[in-house]
């Protein structure tokens, strides 16, 4: 069925007061568009790799956006904000209401005929809604959605080339910065005995452990939320597609994980930040550097 789309323009201070609004009406959620959320991460300090330049703008109207059926009485809705308007102590913004109807198209799959299987070396990364017959590649399927790693992006298409590399089998392997876990599966598609993949985000972990099962490795592959050094374990081969500045200050850690002979596959490193990132490990062997486009990925032996 259709839907109905309401969007208010508002300010950042009375943002969280709309989205109460919209979803005391009967929306199951809201969407915030904030420029300002983005400005208060640059004040953070940490450097920043790439970002949507989309997100660099001086507008300071805010867009809350809430979802209701297609037949929705929205004079609750008006009723609501023009109170806000009367009473508010501070700017609310405009408060100008703006609706369209969301056709019932599916739109929850148009987006995956933009996903096909991508062969990379002995792996091929294949969308789970997709069946191919077998041809002798690595199969490792992944359930697109809200963590970073689906193998289009060249930072993970450099890791899975240099895991390809490897002679991983029987190896221990630890994937730092997991998102969706694509790498650790990978390891143990191409052979590993185990893999620990951790993440800071608690919904990567959800995503890594839902694909951990979807490619049937569960007895393989351990998924944590934290720190992977609390594990107190020392590993073959850690794999880290994260930025440069992170990788950079995980140097040390990522060498306290390594056994001896072991190997680190640094990916996520934009030209720019690379010999920063090799002047960071240059207590370790360089073994193989490859570069894609404006991204560059690294193999390193203890």
């Amino acid at each position: 069925m259709n839907y109905l789309q309401v969007t208010v323009c508002t300010t950042t201070e009375a943002s969280d007061i709309v989205s109460c609004i919209l979803i005391d009406e009967g929306s199951e959620g809201v969407t915030v568009k904030d420029s300002s959320d983005f400005a208060e991460l640059l004040k953070g300090g940490i450097i920043w790799d790439y970002i949507d330049e989309g997100l660099l703008t001086n507008d300071k109207r805010v867009y809350v956006s809430g979802f209701f059926d297609q037949d929705k009485d929205l004079t609750e809705i008006y009723s609501e904000l023009e109170i806000l308007k009367q009473n508010c102590e501070f700017d609310a913004g405009s408060l100008e209401v703006t609706s369209s109807v969301i056709k019932s198209e599916d739109w929850e799959n148009v987006w995956k005929q933009y996903y096909k299987p991508i062969e990379i070396g002995k792996v091929v990364v294949v969308p789970k809604w997709i069946k191919r017959e077998s041809d002798g590649l690595i199969e490792v399927y992944i359930d697109p959605g809200m963590a970073f790693g689906t193998g289009s992006h060249e930072t993970t298409a450099m890791c899975i080339k240099l895991l390809n590399t490897l002679d991983l089998n029987g190896k221990e392997v630890c994937d730092l910065g997991c998102g969706s876990g694509i790498l650790g599966i990978t390891s143990v598609k191409l052979s590993a005995k185990s893999c620990i993949m951790s993440d800071i985000d608690s919904q990567a972990v959800e995503a890594a452990t839902a694909n951990v099962a979807l490619n049937g490795v569960e007895d393989k592959v351990k998924v944590i939320c934290g720190d992977l050094a609390a594990e107190g374990k020392k590993f073959d081969v850690v794999i880290a597609n994260i930025t440069a500045d992170v990788l950079i200050r995980l140097s040390g850690m990522v060498g306290d994980l390594l056994k001896e002979h072991g190997v680190v596959v640094l990916s996520g490193v934009i030209n720019s930040r690379a010999n920063e990132v090799l002047d960071a490990y240059k207590n370790l062997k360089l073994k193989e550097k490859i570069k894609d486009g404006e991204w560059q990925a690294f193999a390193f032996e203890r």
